[in-house]
């Protein structure tokens, strides 16, 4: 029997499968559990195959995992491996907020490197609208547009930009990824009224506790046909998996500057002379904070241990001298 796993924890998930009976599912076997190399054997979004109990109808075994189109995750700090947060999306959407908490660019910028590494396009919403943003957030919402990112500005409480999301999001498979406090969950709620408390309902069926956001949800809207995925609230998204030198092309406006450096390609990016991405920053070509962004991801990818062991030694790369270290948890 096929299923789909909508979320899980400890090694049980929850599972919509064929027959439309949704079961709490173990897995089957050892070699499934280690097969995806994550934090987590599966994640929500996955399609799977399983064997039902003979003798209760709401429970299950995975047997299988199927090929996934794409994994949106992160890197988890405790667990120290990769966490898959969603498998099987069409659309990453960042949830952001002008105030309480307040507008964390450097947070969207990893979000976005996070989507592009899943393939996926990337909408940004600034949620809270009817709390008013400053000039200064205007035209840094603007500047993601010029890049090719989707913005949508938005209310939960007063409405503003629902409908348009909800037309937005239409019959895709969207992760909501956001800080704790942006509204995330009010979002999703006012996208359709009673969600969240109609997933705590199924919670408590499984003697999994109410629905307070510990682990990634799919939730499926009444159309039947547009999925969200709904993530824990984070502070800050620790990444992995990428080559620090292949960074620069999961920056749209660096991407190709590169070529154009006076050191070709062995160019850092950070601080050598000729540097054409510095050029590039310098001239108001590129915005300055994104830069910072770019230069943060690259010195924590080349200072992971993961890279470290790969080539024998550990490598940084040079923090410039005007790091601020006090806001590095506001990334």
């Amino acid at each position: 029997m096929n299923g789909l796993v909508l979320s899980g924890n400890n090694n049980l998930f929850a599972i919509l499968c064929e027959d439309g009976v949704e079961r709490l599912c173990g897995i089957k076997g050892k070699r499934l559990r280690d097969l995806t190399g994550t934090y987590n054997s599966l994640a929500a979004g996955d399609r799977v195959e399983l064997e039902p109990d003979a003798h209760r109808a709401d429970r299950g075994l995975v047997t299988a995992l199927k090929p996934r189109r794409n994994v949106f995750g992160r890197f988890n700090e405790k667990g120290k491996s990769a966490q898959a947060m969603a498998a099987n999306v069409d659309l990453v959407a960042c949830v952001s907020s002008p105030r309480l908490p307040p507008f964390r660019p450097r947070f969207i910028d990893r979000v976005a490197v996070l989507a592009e590494a899943a393939h996926s396009p990337f909408l940004i919403i600034l949620n809270k609208s009817d709390l008013g943003f400053d000039e200064e957030v205007e035209d840094r919402l603007a500047e993601y547009q010029d890049l090719g990112y989707e913005v949508l500005v938005a209310s939960a409480t007063t409405g503003e930009g629902i409908a348009e999301l909800r037309a937005f999001i239409d019959g895709e498979v969207t992760v909501f990824v956001g800080q704790s406090g942006v509204g995330k969950s009010s979002l999703i709620n006012a996208l359709e009224e009673g969600l969240l408390r109609r997933t705590g309902e199924v919670s408590e069926k499984f003697d999994r506790g109410k629905h307070t956001t510990t682990m990634a949800e799919l939730l499926r809207l009444s159309d039947g046909r547009t999925w969200i995925a709904d993530t824990p609230g984070v502070r800050r998204l620790a990444l992995r998996g990428i080559e620090p030198e292949a960074l620069i092309a999961y920056f749209p406006e660096l991407a190709g500057r590169d070529a154009n450096c006076a050191f070709g390609r062995s160019c850092s990016h950070v601080d050598e002379e000729g540097c054409a991405v510095r050029r590039a920053v310098e001239e108001g070509l590129i915005h300055p904070d994104r830069f910072e962004s770019y230069v943060r991801i690259k010195e924590e990818l080349s200072s992971s241990f993961e890279y470290a062991r790969a080539e024998g030694r550990r490598t940084r790369t040079r923090r410039p001298a005007n790091r601020d270290r006090k806001d590095l948890l506001d990334e």
